[in-house]
């Protein structure tokens, strides 16, 4: 009874994990009530990895035992253009990315899965079924593949029903224990005792009750009860499941009270698990993790790094290019997660450190990148990550050092003027007050600018080198029509204020031969006004604004509840204005999951997105 796609397709098709169920309206602000919410792909491999007792780095997991290969068999790798590449780490799994709602995976409206994705959930749980043989925490005997047969079958048995339940993050339902035992004695009238093992876990990791973070509920709001808060809590502050500490709190009772989440919020948010999991969201929230796709030109920005603006040949663009780019991608990406987790967890941790914070990190990557604009931070210690990308069509894995240095607060402030924010705004030669205006109206000031005009990328000014006036002139100009005015009269002073940056986020003080012009004046929904005379001061305005600060206050408790709530639904009000009078972003976080909200499982009818 061995777990077959077809097999496992009926079962996950029976349980809607397919179209229209989980996010199936087709308009995508639509209530979706009684809609699972399932795991993201990086909740779906961080939990793996906690339930089976390995790092979340694939280096340091045990090489996948044989019977991973009888059960689930490689896929033969892709030759390449020269050879073909290495296998795999054994984790994480790499599936299909979210289509996701506004910028953001995690909520039930853009999930929409796929047969492919449905596939892939199958694969991965074959994949890492068989791993539970190697799992330091799945046995709850010693010794099992050294005990007799029969000694080794009643730990196994066991074993799997206690993995259920943490799997599935909740003790067993009625006939469920009764399923599984049948399940696994199946197994083991056909398999080997060790696949019989590997294919009983492969079936509980595909299991609706394991993909879904929330089953389906009622259309009426409903209280969570404890286990399902737990199962909220922790994916909400630590992309994973919830940990032993927190099933305690869970079954005795600790978290029917406001005062029992806060306490584990708390202790949750001093874990280091909260911080790749606070990094995360930011990344969403900003769109900087498409920065390792950015594309600047080399004919503009070459010089900079040593490269002449003339390629002799085709060999010199394919290697010597990309070879720089590479680094300098994932070294932004770095930078931002880097700056990010010390302005929360290490320094002030509010709101506006986060925007005007003057640290962060550099490589010896991107130090061209920053030029003589930082200093040296002796007081901080210096960062080594693993990196990987591809040049000359070959995959490269390296360490990447990138060391702590202040930045000049009267050039940079906050995580709006790092590169990787400013790169992904931009062209491939010229920077792009457009897209990083639209960024900041759209993403920090939650305004809905509806759809552009049809063809207004072709009036848009060439994104080339010879240019007789400034980039923000040439901007000006393209969008002064009267059917662009509406929308540009806000998109533009906010795009205009960062004019100091160039596309790769480096400051300048000249454009085209003339003093850059970043000055404006936005006007916000609610009056207020924002006046400044360069990117640093803005951020200085955005830090400040009510607008801002309950935009930020939104994205997080849509994040939380996995929902696209409205910004006037009933129990949002008093989250931001704790927030208005406490930026802390730790204490936002925390009256996030002590709320009604928070505790509650279904949003309003029609409740979707206003502007």
């Amino acid at each position: 009874m061995k777990l077959d796609l077809g097999t496992v397709l009926a079962f996950l098709c029976a349980a809607a994990l397919v179209p229209p169920a989980a996010g199936g309206s087709e308009d995508p602000g639509a209530a979706s009530e009684t809609a699972p919410l399932a795991l993201t792909p990086a909740e779906y491999n961080n939990t793996v990895a906690d339930l089976l007792g390995f790092p979340r780095d694939g280096e340091l997991w045990p090489q996948r035992p044989p019977v991973a290969d009888r059960i689930s068999p490689r896929r033969a790798a892709s030759k390449g253009v020269f050879s073909p590449p290495p296998p795999p780490d054994p984790w994480p799994w790499h599936f299909p990315a979210e289509p996701g709602a506004d910028g953001f995976e995690g909520i039930a409206q853009g999930q929409n899965p796929s047969s492919y994705q449905v596939e892939e959930l199958h694969l991965a749980g074959m994949h890492f079924g068989s791993f539970a043989l190697l799992s330091p925490t799945f046995f709850d005997c010693s010794g099992w593949s050294e005990l007799p047969s029969a000694e080794r079958e009643a730990c196994a048995a066991t074993s799997i029903l206690r993995f259920a339940e943490r799997a599935w993050r909740r003790p067993l339902r009625d006939g469920e224990r009764d399923r599984i035992e049948a399940f696994w004695l199946a197994q083991r009238e056909s398999e080997p005792i060790d696949e019989a093992v590997a294919l009983t876990v492969a079936g509980i990791l595909q299991a609706p009750a394991f993909h879904f973070k929330l089953e389906p509920g009622a259309n009426a709001a409903t209280t969570l009860d404890p286990w399902q808060l737990a199962t909220r809590l922790s994916y909400f502050l630590w992309d994973s499941m919830p940990d032993d500490e927190l099933f305690r709190a869970a079954r005795t009772g600790e978290l029917d009270t406001p005062e029992g989440l806060e306490r584990q919020a708390e202790r949750m948010l001093d874990d280091p698990l909260a911080r790749p999991a606070v990094v995360h969201f930011h990344h969403q929230w900003l769109g900087t993790e498409q920065v390792l796709l950015i594309a600047p030109a080399r004919r503009a920005f070459g010089p900079r790094f040593g490269l002449s603006t003339q390629v002799h040949n085709a060999r010199d663009d394919d290697t010597k290019w990309p070879a720089i780019i590479g680094p300098i991608r994932h070294s932004m990406k770095l930078e931002t997660e880097l700056f990010v987790e010390e302005a929360i967890f290490e320094r002030a941790g509010t709101f506006t450190e986060l925007m005007t914070g003057n640290h962060g990190y550099m490589s010896r990557n991107t130090r061209p990148v920053y030029g003589e604009t930082t200093t040296p931070d002796e007081g901080r210690a210096a960062v080594t990550r693993k990196i990987e990308y591809v040049t000359a069509s070959v995959g490269r894995r390296k360490p990447l050092t990138l060391m702590p240095v202040k930045f000049d607060p009267t050039l940079r402030a906050g995580v709006l003027t790092l590169p990787s924010v400013l790169a992904v705004g931009a062209y491939a030669v010229q920077p792009g007050p457009i897209p990083r205006g639209v960024r900041i109206l759209e993403r920090i000031a939650c305004m809905d600018l509806g759809e552009p005009v049809e063809g207004v990328e072709s009036a848009l000014p060439p994104d080339t080198l010879g240019v007789e006036r400034s980039n923000r002139e040439r901007t000006a100009a393209a969008t002064r029509p009267a059917e662009c005015h509406t929308c540009h009269r806000r998109i533009n002073p906010a795009g205009f204020a960062f004019e100091h940056y160039d596309a790769m986020g480096a400051w300048r003080a000249e454009d085209n031969g003339q003093p850059v012009d970043a000055s404006g004046s936005l006007r916000l929904p609610g009056a207020e006004v924002l006046s400044f005379a360069d990117g640093v001061e803005f951020a200085h305005e955005l830090a400040a604004s009510r607008r801002v600060r309950d935009c930020y206050a939104l994205h997080w408790t849509r994040y939380a509840l996995g929902s696209r709530l409205e910004r006037n639904a009933p129990g949002l009000e008093p989250i931001q204005l704790r927030f208005r009078e406490n930026d802390s972003v730790k204490a936002l976080l925390v009256s996030i999951a002590t709320s009604d909200l928070f505790r509650t499982r279904a949003t309003e009818p029609g409740a979707g997105v206003d502007g």
